[in-house]
């Protein structure tokens, strides 16, 4: 039955019975083929693949599932894979014609026809094109030449399977097999291919076959490195090539030479050169000839023989002026240059190099420029002239940049870097490396990026940055490794050792130098086995195994004499003396020293004769020999004495004695700077006495003697003044200052920097100045002066910056000014300073000031309440800290990371890292840190509810504290203790301690403390009812905080306002739990203040802070409630939305956002709400609102009107509905979330009523889906999408009584009957107060318009729409058009901000071929394609500006970063299909799949006009989960059925904390940051979008949709710049999300604001018969302003061109009548109902009958609203429904048109041609209006008007007809080449009817006054245009 379907023809009743026959029988692969092929015959080619792809699995050895494949493959357009398909099926089958005609006809539908058929016409005519091998192989070998090589080397093997008997073919199919595999890295198949070609070519006698394959063998295995393998293929390749062609030899020769040259069988490879010389010469090749001369000389360079070399490219000279080539005489000369530089005749290259420029600058050949230039630089270096080397290789640099050569540039890059080490200029160096290494890179050039990696390491290594080094050496080592260079390998492998040794990581610098010395032993390479052997030794001798060191360094020094490498020699004896001393041979030693005396000695190096003579003076010691000991100390005497002046003497102690205070050993330094100052005083030498004595005094300082410092340092003053050295006494005063800084003599520290301050600027010295002012700020700081301090560090910074080569003074001086910021609470100016101090430390590479930089910018960014970033920096220098082994740096980071965790409310993280803090301050015994970190475990476990732990941690500080006498310690473990009781409800035992920590208050004489005492006494007594004693405490606490605020203003001001603001809040809390409503206003409105100046100014963000400002919306809601209380419902109004703005903020801050960018958005902006402020905000939307506000267990419920204000108050009292009761201590608590439990509950049971909560549970269990959906799966939503004007909506209030239930159709899949008593309920609470207040609709069956609710807290989880009274018969979206707003704030206009500017490759979003058109509600998806485009679609014009161009954005189903059992995002299943539907709607190309990552997405949203997300959600933090970084994906990619590749997990499935390479995965797994959309991201981003959507279709990370978490998401949106949101408060169905998309979008299509569209798409899905349920329809909300999505002015306009273009006039006013009446009567229908209305229909054929053949009036009706609904079966006509609404204005503007156009029908014809030139539609226009104003004068009218129109325009088609039939005619009076023409027309010829009339029809054609000055913009109207003359 299913095959006789088929046949019929009747493919989806076919489809239908395979089906059911699948589903009896899932293993038959004959099924499956045939409903492939059945879909396939209805264009369902997806559904055909998913079939033809079961039936290859069920049987892959059947040709028939090959073809089913293929042709799915080609209908999808997926022509490479398709011809795969059908050539592996020809493999199996190669007598099949459909297999052979389905890979033709594909190629032939594929990019790669015009190729293909020429070829494939010239087979037909050989009647060959019916032969499979031939057919396969050329399509194989064509996709190989557009490298396709994928598809290629798959049909080339289908090829080789089919087979042929042709041999010579067969060769030709091997060699293309083997390209191919060679070029896709298949290195060993390609080499058996090659074999194989070979062989058949070997059998068929083909001599040039075999040559060619011989040449490709050895080519690939030279490549390979495998060069004796080559020289056999080119030895063989040259045999054969003798006797047939000897071109082909000599090409085979110069292979052989290379090949051999490599293997250094340099007498070969010469013998080899010199043949084909001789075959050039023969043949009278000049080119093969010279090539052969350079050769020759190259290949004795490589032997050795330089002088050889030298004669053979002479002979290249000389042959090249011979035949009078100057290119080949470029050759030469650079090859001569060369080889004299390699001769060290640096002279005689120079000259080369010169020649070779001067032909160069003949030629004006660039390239042979740039290699003079470099050959000229590396000369000049040898040499010594590093000036000019540097400036020679800039000149190659600059040449190569100018001719793109990426190898010349990365020459002269490397060159320069050398050159610049050379100079000791490490940074530039770097600079040239880095670029080098950028450029290797970019060029794929891996020998040049190996050698960039290496330059690297050692400038690194150069610079003490040991891990750096390491991390570049060993990307070195890769890279080396990869190329197989044995020797760089070898060297690189030296390297690393000696970073690892540095880094005192000793076994890996020992594995590796063992691994150097073996692969240079292996290669023979002496240089790097000598250097090899000396660090093994180096090693073995630093970690004292000496025995092992001895045969090293005795070979390394063996090595370096046959060498000649003095250098070497002098460090390898070195060591070997310090090895035998080690072992104590200390006359071996001894007998190394002077080996390396002697070499110094020789070398005349003093430094290195001071260093032996300083190991043999201490070994000579050490070995009991005085005498010796004490001839070398004369020895080393003598050196000085050599040294002839007494400066140089001087120079020498200091040298030395500096060097020792530098590595630390003070005594030593002493000892030194004692010689210095005996000397000096010897010879009366004043300055260096100072020296010696400003050393002593540094060396005493740094041992902590510092009387002794401070009298070495005096005395150095005395000196200096005595002999008036006024910088020595600079620098005498600078000592002093630190000195006396050290002693705390603060006072006499600033006078001393104060004498240094004025003679550095006497001295006018930058240097001493800086320092002075900073140190200056230091002591001012210590003193807690803080605005001197941030006035010296300014001053400081504006010093060093004139230093610039000082990074490190920069550094401190960013770093002095930034802590000075941070004491006087400017932050944001401190992170600005630390950033600086940062970026100067990484440049000067100090560690230690790096961690620093890092620990400030985490404590600026904490004051900032940055938290996240402030938590990255700790995490950064907790990393370094580590890196250098700083245990208590390590230790101080635990305890701020653990700090910022805490306020993050990671406790589970803090504890880790408290813990770690404990652990390592026990092991390093400093309890004050010990007592710290059980602090701030005690804090966590109290955040946790671990009380009997918290109270544990918070004892182990009292006792730590109370041991070691830490007072301040003690009171707050305390305090820390009773708190924790308190939190326990262990009142008694709380104020016991409350007590004791009154009295450890007491013994420390702090007022600040006693007050903390008595404010926790009182708080607790509020809790346990006792409200009068408490006051009472209060009060104590309050008179001891404000009057030691009124004494001191320095110290602890910040602290001291937050617990004055702490106890002023507790008052007013105890005297309104008392009724004292008068008191309780007063304390709390003075709290109210103190409370803003901690959010807006405060000082230091830690914990008790956030406690704190946890208490602010309690005191709002406390004093709302107060206000009501006393009646002062106003004041109360404008209390709560203060609340309201701060509750939004505070949240944005809590998910990271930083007050920076909440301030660049006025959200920190301090509004005082009042009547008239909130009128203003009313009247802005000129529509009733419903404001809520919930605060202590009430909702407050404002009725507000544009015109009346407050119209009605209402209260409810939330405890009547209270499932338990309550208690003050539980509504008091600080960690409460809500004090309206009973709201919540209400809320969740209307949820729960609905089983959305039910759906959350099971999406989080749910690990293959998005969402669980628990309807009919089986529904495509295209089949019911029909449904929108159909079935009885469901009616959720047609029961009786409130705890009825509300049934549905129990068909499969639907959901159980919904119980509406809390629906009930919830509307009895919200609206039913208001009802009789809120606006009725003016008719049956309307709407009361439009109505804007304010929500306060869990009223955001509210569904509004479905809310209906009992007995109701309409839900709440039926009656109104719902709009939420965040706050009263956010309904007045905002200040409008320019339009982000738009690159055009940004603009222009990429665009499929095919251009659908929108899909019409009621239809299957817009099955029937229409010829306008979308309304909505990017690519239309702009009304032909180059204005940019705004366009949708669909973002659907991202590839999701991590995947995992436990992880919280999963790929959302099913999504497709909703994806493709609104694609195909908006006609926009989406982001899907790896094209969706964050960076494509936010490089999209800025261009956007509307935007809709299909995307995972965190709504806890706020967060939209995209996809990460992939390079091998555009943003243009188009995958939406392709999830791609997942990226993998940590355990925990989290992908966050620990970060490497899992499963051997080549990449670590992608920060969170990289692929998360924060709520901050969206703040900063500046959107012109007007909508965003969140689809219901979305997932959550396992959190419910949370109030906080969809107020910040939607605030977000709405601050960067969105108009308005639409935003799901559950998941829902993926067919009920598709068919609410559908009808919401299809009606902002047509034209209606975004809040009748959301409720038409209610409607649509509530009336539905599948999924009326509410939890598809009701959990939407539109959060913002209420807007239009697109002006339908374009399509308005085009369809008015269109219009005009028809052929017969009396056709087109027919036609504009007909559509006049038809708009007329939709304009009347409109106006006259508010609200229902009974449809109206026409169809297509009427209205066809009306306006014939007229194009044009369809996209005229689809612009102003007409709905066309084509049908399904082909003889039911296309119905046109008339609009239900003019929400844009579109009708009345198109029936003023059309009156317009049909008022001067004789105007049409002119108006059609002057259409098609826009260019002239501002000078007709201006002209038009400027007569129209003198015939409003009058003066036209009775003498006539006089205009000067430009000639441009008049000259355009239709513009003198125009004005011609308007009654103008041109003058005479201007000649015919001025640019103006003067029209005229006589008076009473112009009426201002017809003025209008026809200024209106242009504006019909070319748009309103805003489009046309885009559509002109380009065209200059000179004022002449605007003057006018009256006859």
């Amino acid at each position: 039955m299913n095959d006789l379907a088929g046949e019929e023809g009747d493919f989806l009743q076919a489809i239908e019975r395979f089906t059911e026959a699948i589903t009896l029988d899932h293993s038959n692969h004959t099924l499956f083929s045939n409903r492939s092929a059945a879909y396939a015959r209805v264009s369902k080619f997806a559904e055909a693949l998913k079939d033809a792809q079961r039936c290859h699995e069920l049987k892959r050895d059947w040709p028939k599932s090959y073809y089913r494949l293929g042709v799915a493959l080609q209908g999808l357009e997926r022509f490479e894979d398709a011809m795969v398909s059908f050539a592996e099926g020809l493999a199996i089958d190669p007598k099949s014609g459909p297999l052979l005609s389905g890979v033709t006809q594909t190629m032939l539908q594929s990019p790669l026809k015009a190729k293909f058929q020429p070829k494939l016409e010239k087979f037909e005519t050989l009647k060959l094109d019916k032969n499979p091998f031939i057919i396969t192989s050329l399509i194989g070998q064509e996709l190989q030449t557009a490298n396709r090589m994928e598809p290629a080397v798959r049909i080339l093997e289908a090829a080789r399977a089919i087979g042929t008997d042709s041999m010579k073919l067969e060769a030709s199919l091997l060699q293309a097999l083997g390209r191919v595999n060679w070029i896709l890295g298949n290195t060993e198949k390609a080499l058996e291919y090659m074999q194989k070609d070979l062989e058949i070519n070997e059998s068929i006698g083909d001599s040039l076959g075999c040559c060619r394959a011989h040449e490709s063998l050895g080519t690939a295995l030279f490549s390979l490195g495998r060069y004796s393998e080559a020289v056999v293929q080119h030895t063989k390749q040259n045999e054969r090539a003798q006797a047939v062609d000897q071109w082909e030899a000599i090409s085979a020769l110069h292979r052989l030479g290379q090949a051999l040259v490599k293997l250094s069988k340099y007498v070969e490879g010469l013998k080899a050169y010199k043949e084909s010389l001789k075959l050039a010469k023969e043949v009278g090749d000049n080119s093969l000839t010279a090539r052969a001369f350079s050769h020759l000389g190259s290949t004795h360079i490589s032997a050795g023989e330089v002088d050889k070399a030298i004669m053979w490219h002479h002979h290249h000279l000389s042959f090249a002026k011979e035949i009078q080539s100057k290119a080949e005489e470029a050759e030469a000369y650079g090859h001569l240059g060369r080889a004299c530089f390699l001769k060290s005749n640096y002279e005689q290259s120079m000259m080369f190099y010169q020649q070779l420029l001067s032909v160069a600058v003949q030629l004006n050949d660039l390239v042979l420029k740039a290699r003079a230039y470099g050959g000229m630089g590396q000369a000049n270096r040898a040499m010594g002239n590093l000036w000019h080397a540097q400036s020679c290789r800039e000149q190659q640099l600059k040449i190569s940049k100018d001719l793109g050569d990426a190898e010349s540039q990365l020459a002269a890059l490397n060159q320069l870097g050398h050159i610049h080490k050379a100079a000791g200029k490490l940074s530039q160096a770097m600079q040239c490396y880095t670029e080098c290494l950028e450029l290797a890179q970019g060029v794929k050039d891996r020998a040049a990026e190996g050698k960039a990696y290496a330059n690297l390491g050692s400038c690194h290594m150069a610079l003490g940055s040991f891990r750096d080094a390491v991390r570049y050496f060993q990307q070195e080592l890769v890279i080396s490794r990869e190329r197989v260079d044995r020797a760089s390998e070898a060297a690189t492998l030296g390297h690393l050792g000696s970073a690892f040794l540095a880094l005192d990581s000793r076994q890996a610098a020992q594995e590796h130098m063992q691994q150097s010395l073996a692969l240079a032993e292996q290669i023979g390479n002496k240089v790097v086995q000598c250097q090899a052997l000396s660090n093994l030794g180096s090693y073995y001798t630093s970690a004292k195994r000496h025995a092992e060191a001895l045969p090293c360094l005795e070979r390394a020094l063996q090595l370096s004499q046959e060498l000649k490498d003095a250098t070497t020699e002098s460090k390898v004896c070195h060591n070997l003396g310090l090895c035998h001393e080690g072992l104590g041979h200390y006359r071996q030693a001894i007998q190394y020293y002077q080996h390396d005396f002697m070499v110094a000695k020789e070398a005349q190096d003093k430094e290195g004769m001071t260093r032996a003579c300083e190991k043999l003076m201490r070994a000579y010691s050490e070995n009991g020999d005085k005498e010796q000991a004490d001839a070398y100390k004369r020895k080393l005497h003598t050196i000085a004495e050599e040294i002839q002046n007494t400066s140089g003497k001087c120079t020498f102690w200091t040298q030395i004695a500096e060097d020792a205070l530098n590595s630390g050993d003070y005594e030593k330094a002493v000892e030194y700077y004692e010689n210095l100052l005996k000397e000096a005083k010897k010879e009366q030498h004043q300055s260096f006495e100072g020296l010696a004595y400003c050393g002593l005094g540094n060396a005493c300082l740094s041992r902590g003697d510092f009387e002794h410092a401070l009298s070495y340092h005096r005395r150095d003053l005395s000196l200096r003044k005595a002999a008036r050295d006024v910088t020595g006494e600079c620098q005498a005063y600078g000592n002093m200052g630190a000195t006396y800084n050290s002693l705390a003599q603060h006072q006499q520290a600033v006078e001393c920097y104060e004498h240094e301050l004025a003679l550095a600027k006497q001295l006018e010295n930058a240097i001493l100045m800086t320092k002075a002012y900073g140190c200056l700020g230091i002591v001012h700081r210590n003193m807690k002066n803080f605005q001197k301090a941030l006035q010296y560090h300014q001053l400081q910074l504006q010093s060093s910056l004139q230093l610039k080569d000082n990074l490190l003074e920069q550094a401190n001086s960013c770093a002095n000014l930034g802590d000075s910021f941070e004491a006087v609470g400017d932050f944001q100016q401190a992170v600005r300073q630390h950033e600086q101090y940062l970026i100067f430390s990484q440049k000067a590479h100090s560690d230690g000031s790096q961690m620093r930089a890092l620990s400030s910018l985490g404590r600026a960014h904490r004051g900032l309440g940055n938290l996240r970033k402030a938590l990255s920096y700790f995490e950064r220098q907790l990393k370094l800290s580590k890196s250098v082994g700083d245990e208590y740096t390590e230790a101080e980071c635990y305890a701020d990371i653990g700090g910022v965790q805490m306020l993050l409310g990671e406790y589970n993280q803090a504890l880790e890292s408290f813990s770690s803090q404990l652990t390592l301050s026990r092991s390093l015994e400093d309890l004050f840190s010990e007592a710290m970190a059980a602090c701030g475990l005690g804090e966590v476990h109290s955040r946790l509810g671990n009380f009997r732990e918290a109270i544990d941690y918070h004892k182990l500080d009292h006792r730590i504290s109370s041991a070691n006498r830490f007072l301040d310690g003690e009171a707050r473990a305390l305090g820390n203790i009773a708190e924790t009781y308190e939190s326990m409800g262990e009142y008694k035992t709380a104020i016991d301690f409350r007590e004791k920590q009154l009295s450890a208050a007491d013994t420390l004489r702090d007022n600040f403390s006693k007050a903390l005492s008595f404010m926790g006494l009182g708080k607790i007594h509020i809790k346990m009812g006792d409200c009068a004693r408490a006051v009472s405490l209060l009060k104590q606490a309050l008179s001891l905080v404000v009057d030691q605020t009124a004494a001191e203003t320095n110290a602890h001001t910040q602290a001291e306002i937050e617990v004055e603001a702490k106890i002023r809040f507790y008052l007013g809390q105890a005297f309104y739990y008392q009724s004292h409503f008068e008191a309780a206003l007063v304390y709390l409105r003075k709290a109210l203040p103190l409370f803003e100046h901690m959010r807006q100014n405060v000082g230091h963000y830690d914990h008790a802070t956030k406690q704190t400002l946890e208490l602010y919306p309690f005191l709002f809601q406390t004093l709302v409630n107060t206000l009501v209380r006393q009646g002062k419902v106003e004041e109360a109004l404008e209390m709560a939305e203060m609340e309201r703005n701060r509750a939004i903020t505070d949240a944005l801050a809590q998910r990271d956002v930083s007050r920076q960018a909440m301030k660049e958005v006025a959200l920190m902006k301090q509004y005082t709400p009042n009547s008239s402020w909130i009128q203003e905000a009313i009247e802005a939307i000129r529509c009733p609102v419903l404001y809520f506000a919930v605060a202590l267990n009430h909702i407050f419920i404002w009725m507000l009107h544009p015109k009346s204000g407050i119209v009605q108050f209402q209260q409810v009292d939330m405890q009547e509905f209270a499932l338990t009761g309550y208690d003050t201590a539980s509504i008091y608590s600080e960690s409460s979330s809500s004090y309206v439990q009973p709201l919540v509950d209400s809320v969740a049971s209307v949820r729960e009523a609905l089983g959305v909560e039910q759906r959350y549970r099971l999406a989080t269990k749910s690990v293959g889906s998005g969402i669980s959906d628990d309807l009919d799966s089986g529904d495509d939503a295209e089949s019911v999408v029909g449904s929108t004007i159909s079935a009885p909506a469901f009616r959720p209030g047609s029961s009786s009584s409130r705890g009825d239930s509300i049934g549905m159709s129990h068909q499969k899949g639907s959901r159980k009957p919904v119980n509406m008593a809390p629906v009930y309920e919830l509307y009895d609470i919200l609206i039913k107060p208001m009802e009789y207040v809120l606006p009725q609709p003016k008719s049956p069956g309307g709407t009361g318009g439009k109505v804007v609710i304010v929500p306060d807290k869990d009223l955001y989880l509210v569904p509004f729409s479905l809310l209906k009274g009992e007995g109701g018969t309409e839900c709440l979206y039926q009656r109104y058009h719902l709009q939420v707003v965040p706050s009263l704030q956010s309904l007045i206009p905002p200040t409008p901000k320019p339009t982000p500017k738009v690159s055009r490759k940004q603009s222009l979003a990429p665009r499929s071929s095919r251009s659908p058109s929108p899909a019409t509600p009621g239809l299957k998806g817009g099955s029937r394609r229409s010829s306008s485009p979308s309304p909505l679609s990017h690519d239309q014009q702009n009304l032909r500006s180059g204005a940019q161009r705004l366009c949708p954005l669909v973002v659907s189903n991202p590839a999701i970063p991590v995947s995992g059992a436990h992880c919280p995002w999963h790929s959302l299943i099913g999504v497709e299909k909703e994806t493709r539907l609104l694609s195909d709607l908006l006609e926009v190309k989406p982001l899907s799949g790896k094209a969706a990552s964050k960076e494509a997405v936010m490089r999209r949203l800025s261009s956007a006009e509307c935007v809709h997300f299909i995307t995972n959600v965190s709504w806890e933090r706020g967060q939209l989960v995209l996809g990460p970084p992939d390079n091998s994906h555009s943003d243009s990619e188009d995958s939406i059925d392709g999830q791609g590749a997942e990226s993998r997990v940590s355990g925990d499935g989290v992908a966050v904390g620990r970060r490497g390479v899992a499963d051997g995965a080549a990449n670590a797994l992608p920060e969170p940051r990289d692929y998360l959309l924060t709520v901050g991201e969206l703040m900063e981003l500046r959107l012109s979008a007007k909508l965003v959507v969140l689809s219901g279709a979305h997932h959550s990370d396992g959190s419910r949709v949370s109030a906080k978490g969809l107020m910040c998401l939607a605030q977000a949106f709405l601050c960067s710049g969105v108009e308005c949101v639409i935003v799901p408060l559950w998941a829902t169905s993926l067919q009920a999300s598709r068919l609410m998309m559908n009808a919401f979008y299809s009606s902002l299509v047509y034209g209606s604001r975004a809040s009748r569209a959301l409720a038409y798409g209610m409607q649509v899905v509530h009336d539905s018969s599948r999924y009326s349920h509410p939890a598809n329809w009701a959990g939407y909300l539109l959060v913002g302003r209420d807007t239009v999505l697109r002006d339908r002015m374009q399509p308005l306009v085009r369809s008015m061109c269109s219009l005009l273009q028809a052929n017969q006039e009396d056709y087109l006013v027919a036609a504009l009548r007909h559509l006049l009446s038809m708009i007329s009567t939709s304009v009347k229908r409109v106006s006259q109902s508010e609200g229902a209305m009974e449809p109206k229909y026409s169809t297509q054929q009427a209205v066809e009958r009306k306006v014939g053949a007229v194009p044009g009036w369809e996209e005229l009706l689809k612009a102003t609203g007409f709905h066309f609904i084509h049908p399904i079966k082909k003889d039911v006509p296309t119905t046109i429904v008339y609009p239900e609404h003019d929400d844009s204005g579109i009708q009345r503007k198109c029936q003023q048109q059309l009156e317009a156009l049909l008022s001067i029908p004789h105007c049409l014809r002119p108006l059609a041609s002057l259409s098609k030139h826009p260019s002239s539609a501002s000078p007709v226009l201006a002209s038009l209006q400027l007569a129209r104003a003198s015939v409003e004068t009058g003066e036209g009218t009775r003498k006539g008007v006089r205009l000067q129109l430009e000639r441009s325009a008049w000259t355009s088609p239709g513009c003198s007809d125009l004005f011609g039939q308007l009654g103008f005619k041109p003058s005479s009076q201007l000649p015919p080449e001025s640019p103006w023409v003067t029209l005229q027309a006589p008076p009473s010829t112009v009426d201002h009817k017809t003025l209008n009339s026809a200024i209106t029809a242009l504006h019909a054609v070319f748009g309103p006054v805003d489009h046309l000055a885009q559509i002109t913009s380009s065209h200059k109207s000179p004022s002449a245009i605007a003057e006018q003359e009256v006859l």
